[in-house]
Parts: structure tokens; C-alpha cells; sequence
């Protein structure tokens, strides 16, 4: 980044302390460690152009007064013999860096800069876990960019530190205390998993198959994971309709209709999948900046009718599992571990689904606007996009929302799926969706469907 400046940001007098990860840190941590400097794919970006332009100096204050009021963002996040530990400061300094840009040119450079910002694994025992930047015009800034560690902060913690962070700007610094951090959350989760997500856990493994993929032969090509993207605008009226007919919700109908397409490939009547949960399920978690995603568990059927009663077997599947999410994730290795000595056989868990549409504060999707002609036309787009050498998950389905349409990401693993073979399934997803709006689906039409070939 050209001409950019770096303003040193001193905090003191801040609540600090020593305590262990949360259990949504830890588990990302342990993913980040897998990966290495391959890790920064975790970064977390964020920028915005402000509507009217903020003097310097306030904006600076805004951010000092930001970091003296989250404890995430003065930790330092240090391994040691027993395992990470998070190191809240009292007193330091932020670094925080000055791009001058031009209003016509802040889009572009917010962009740029947003990327350049997220390269490289963040060092969080040496750094803070977020990148702070701000884009100035004339002594005034006119728009905001930082990048956080997936380890320190998940996506929702991650939007509300944005709007943390505009809300110091407009409203001249004031932001209430923060009430419940990091240290205090990592206190409560001390008391240890409960034992009915214990039991809930292991009566999950031991009703799944052992191994759901074929097993690996051979070398992959690489890069070994492809990676795809299908915007379509039909799918939101479609999941709306199944999802209203079958009185569930929209995310039900996403999981049912990825379970559905991996269970066809698979040749099995139900698959384990991970769901990736905020656990934002009360107001004090909902303020919580900190990672606090975990998987949830959960054995989705097919069903012996149709598509609808897989939509609402998946939504009670997930339900029960999003309230058994929330557990040590070392716990979970040593009862895994534990069956699998036990049975003398291997679980592979690794088809994962996230619904990362945007939120609503109470937890709730955000929806895109309906269409006044409420059209069915697919209006879909296909792309192909950068693969991975390396991946914990071998199928992967994720939600976002883009305007008035979904973006339906999908990951598979090469030893099991082709290119070609992974375009047809996130097609078949949309077209299985598409059906389903228009009527009865019979279980036995979702291979055909999907273009589900058997592994």
C-alpha cells in the first residue's frame, strides 16, 4: 500500500487477565495450527465507506475507546504445555494504518487495501487479532478497514465489531461497557460439558456408518479440493415456498436439500453432517466479541416418502443438534476416539453446512427482498473458483445472501468427486429445489434430480 502511515494508538487501564480459549476459539484454533500459513484463509474482512466524512483525530479516539472497551481486541493468544491460553492486556498499543485515497477512488482502494490487509496469517502472539486501517481524505476519513482472526472473533462477532466500531464514529465515542468478554465467557464454560450433550454426542456416532466417502486411493491432482459457486434468484422464493408448505425454516430446506444430494452420491439413507452453529441463542452471548461457532452434530435422514418429509426431519435433526453445540472440542476427540477403539472403526465426518446469510441481532436470517413478478426462471450463474491443496472438509455447503439472490458454495474433495461431477451436483441442488417448490418430490427422484452419481 503506497504513501500509507501508521498511527500508534496507546489504551491503558483496561480489564486484563489470563484465561483458556472459549470453546468456539479453540476449535478454530486447532484449524488454523492444521493449516499453517495456509491459515489465512480464516481472516475475517470488513470495510465501509462512512456517508459523511470523520476528522481524523475523532476517528482515532473512536478506535482507542473501541479497544478499550472489547477485551478481544487487547489479547494476545499464546501456546503452551497444556494447550492455547488468551492473554487480555491492560495497557499497550495498537498500530493502526493511514491510506490517503480519493472519493472517487475509495471503493477501489477499500477494496485493495481490504485484501492486501488480509494476507499472511495474523501472529496472534505477537499481534492483536485485528488489522485496523483507515482510508483519508484530506485529514478526514471517509471509510474503515480492518481484518480479524477467525481464532479471536467468528462472523457475528466480527459484524458487530463494525458496527461497534461506526457507532464510535457517529455517535462521538460513546459505547457502553462491556459487560461480559472473552475472560468472563471462558470462566463460565469452565463448569465442562454437559452430560446430555455427552450422551447426545455418542448416540450420534454410533449411528452412523463408519465411513461415509470411499476410502482415499492414490494421489489427487492438485489442487485436491475443487471449489464452486451458484447465484441463482429462483432458489429464494423456492426455499421460501417448501419452507412455509412444510412449516420449518429456509435453512432447514438448504441442509435437507445438501443432505439429500450427499446421501443419493453415498447410495445411504442418511449423513452425518456438521452444522456450523453461532450458539448466539441469548442476548449475553449475542454481545459476546469472541469466536463462538462450533459444530453442531446432527444425522440427517432422507426419509421413506418424499422431499418434504426430509425438509422436516432435517430441521428437527439440526434443532436438537444446534442445542447440543456447544462442548469442549478436545471432549469430543476423546469420546470419538473412544468408540472408535471400541468398534474398531473409523468415522469420517467431514461434510460440513453453514447458513452464513446475514443475521438479524435476535439470530434470525435475513431474507432477500421478494420479487414483484416472483419469477421461477433460474436466472442462475455458475462459477468455478480457486481450489485447495488442503482442507479438513471433503463436502462442503455454505449460504450467503447477494442482493435479491443465494450464493450456494460447494467444496468437494477430488478423491470423490470430479469437477464436472461437483458442477452437476450444485446444479442438481438448485434443481431438486426448484422441483420441490412446484410440488411432491419423491425420495426416489433426488438421484436423478441431483445428478447424484454413487462413490
Amino acid at each position: 500500500m503506497g504513501d500509507t502511515t501508521t498511527i500508534v494508538v496507546p489504551f491503558h487501564g483496561c480489564v486484563g487477565g489470563e484465561v483458556d480459549l472459549t470453546w468456539g476459539q479453540a476449535n478454530m484454533w486447532r484449524a488454523v495450527e492444521r493449516f499453517g500459513g495456509a491459515a489465512e484463509r480464516f481472516n475475517l474482512p470488513r470495510w465501509r465507506l462512512l456517508s459523511r466524512p470523520v476528522p481524523l483525530a475523532r476517528a482515532v479516539k473512536a478506535i482507542r475507546v473501541l479497544v478499550e472497551r472489547r477485551q478481544v481486541l487487547r489479547t494476545r493468544f499464546v501456546a503452551g504445555a497444556d494447550g492455547p491460553r488468551q492473554h487480555v492486556a491492560t495497557d499497550g498499543t495498537h498500530r493502526v494504518t493511514v491510506v490517503p485515497v480519493r472519493r472517487s477512488q475509495a471503493h477501489r482502494i477499500a477494496v485493495r487495501t481490504t485484501a492486501e490487509l488480509s494476507t499472511g496469517r495474523i501472529d496472534l502472539a505477537r499481534e492483536w487479532p485485528v488489522r485496523f486501517c483507515l482510508l483519508v481524505e484530506r485529514h478526514a476519513v471517509i471509510g474503515v478497514v480492518f481484518v480479524a482472526s477467525h481464532v479471536a472473533l467468528d462472523g457475528w462477532a466480527t459484524d458487530r465489531l463494525l458496527a461497534d466500531l461506526l457507532h464510535c464514529l457517529n455517535d462521538r465515542h460513546r459505547m457502553r461497557p462491556e459487560r461480559y468478554g472473552p475472560i468472563e465467557h471462558a470462566r463460565h464454560e469452565a463448569v465442562g460439558i454437559r452430560s446430555s450433550t455427552r450422551a447426545y454426542l455418542e448416540k450420534c456416532l454410533r449411528s452412523v456408518r463408519p465411513s461415509v466417502f470411499v476410502p482415499l486411493v492414490g494421489e489427487a491432482d492438485l489442487p485436491r479440493f475443487h471449489a464452486h459457486t451458484l447465484r441463482s434468484t429462483a432458489i429464494v422464493s423456492a426455499a421460501r415456498t417448501i419452507a412455509t408448505r412444510c412449516a420449518t425454516s429456509t435453512a432447514a430446506v438448504f441442509l435437507a436439500a445438501a443432505a439429500a444430494a450427499l446421501a443419493a452420491s453415498c447410495a445411504d439413507r442418511q449423513v452425518p453432517m456438521k452444522i456450523i452453529t453461532s450458539n448466539r441463542f441469548t442476548p449475553r452471548y449475542r454481545s459476546l466479541a469472541a469466536a463462538m461457532a462450533q459444530d453442531a452434530l446432527a444425522v440427517v435422514p432422507l426419509g421413506d416418502t418424499d422431499f418434504d418429509e426430509t425438509v422436516r426431519l432435517a430441521y428437527r435433526s439440526a434443532t436438537i443438534a444446534c442445542c447440543h453445540s456447544r462442548y469442549p472440542p478436545a471432549e469430543f476427540d476423546r469420546l470419538r476416539a473412544r468408540i472408535e477403539a471400541a468398534s474398531g472403526t473409523t468415522f469420517d465426518l467431514s461434510a460440513y453446512f453453514n447458513d452464513a446469510r446475514t443475521m438479524h441481532p435476535d439470530g434470525r436470517a435475513v431474507e432477500p427482498p421478494l420479487r414483484r413478478d416472483r419469477s421461477t426462471d433460474a436466472g442462475s450463474t455458475l462459477s468455478r473458483l480457486d481450489g485447495f491443496d488442503d482442507n479438513d472438509m471433503r463436502f462442503y455447503v455454505r449460504i450467503t445472501s447477494a442482493g435479491s439472490a443465494y450464493d450456494v458454495l460447494l467444496v468437494t474433495d477430488s478423491h470423490l468427486f470430479s469437477a464436472t461431477g461437483s458442477e452437476r451436483l450444485l446444479l442438481g441442488i438448485e434443481n431438486l429445489l426448484l422441483a420441490a417448490a412446484t410440488g411432491s418430490v419423491p425420495v426416489a427422484r433426488i438421484p436423478a434430480l441431483t445428478g447424484a452419481t454413487p462413490l
